[in-house]
């Protein structure tokens, strides 16, 4: 298969970039939701190879877009250390997850989680959340965000979905904080995750830099954009927004579900 670069020329790179970047630093997810998509849909790459290259350009869009909501001032500095907590606990079980992939049967598994995730839409729609409320610092709050971490990375590595497509929902029906609180603690939390999957596929020769770069660089600057959008976006605006995401999880998943049982 040719490499991904070869065909891809650097205006559909800032294209696909841009777009992804608006949506990731809108909703708090990585952008990989749209850029996988994107990549199959303009050239006949793989799924494993366009999920690591947008794993490349998460890198910088997450620490970009997470220091654009800190400097809005919507979400306090001392925030910052919550989203730590997620990435150790995603960190530790990711590896688990990807493990689990390959020995588990997760057709049952999937339908479980497609369930679960609809409801967490349909729950997001009803719930308005204050935007003045942030964590605070608790044992059982540590602990219940270490908790979200270990379930973001191990349903992130059975099934291949971006942490903060599960993060959001967590924090904003579990603790109860602002949405873009939640945003912004799920970007926080996906560097570190970003980073050492980086590291593993590169390891391993994986890794097609230019591509990831060419990718990021748009997505980083377009993220601010999104940012910019979410601190203006009411509330009552931005909840059914993330709804239609989930909701959008769901159907995506549902659909690579159906064709894998196929397949077998």
């Amino acid at each position: 298969m040719p490499n991904i670069d070869e065909r891809l020329s650097p205006f559909t790179y800032s294209a696909i970039g841009l777009v992804a970047g608006v949506f990731a630093g809108f909703f708090g997810v990585g952008g990989g939701i749209i850029v996988i998509p994107l990549l199959l849909l303009f050239f006949p790459v793989d799924q494993r190879q366009a999920s690591i290259t947008s794993l490349v350009a998460i890198i910088p869009t997450s620490v970009v877009a997470a220091t654009a909501f800190l400097l809005s001032g919507s979400v306090p500095f001392n925030q910052t250390v919550f989203g730590l907590i997620i990435a150790i606990g995603s960190m530790i079980t990711a590896p688990l997850g990807t493990w689990a992939l390959r020995t588990w049967n997760t057709v049952i598994v999937r339908w479980i989680f497609i369930a679960v995730l609809f409801s967490a839409a349909i729950q997001v729609l009803l719930v308005l959340p204050d935007r003045e409320s942030h964590l605070e610092w608790s044992i059982p709050t540590i602990a219940g965000l270490f908790v979200v971490g270990v379930f973001m990375g191990f349903v992130a590595g059975l099934l291949g979905v971006g942490g903060g497509i599960l993060a959001i929902p967590l924090l904003v029906l579990g603790f109860g904080v602002s949405d873009l609180t939640a945003k912004a603690l799920s970007l926080i939390a996906m560097a570190p995750a970003a980073i050492t999957g980086t590291i593993g596929s590169a390891r391993a020769g994986a890794v097609n830099w230019r591509a990831g770069i060419s990718l990021g660089i748009p997505m980083s600057v377009a993220s601010i954009i999104g940012v910019w959008l979410a601190t203006i976006t009411p509330a009552e605006w931005a909840n059914p927004l993330l709804s239609a995401l989930l909701i959008y999880a769901v159907i995506q998943l549902a659909i690579r579900t159906t064709r894998s049982m196929r397949k077998s």
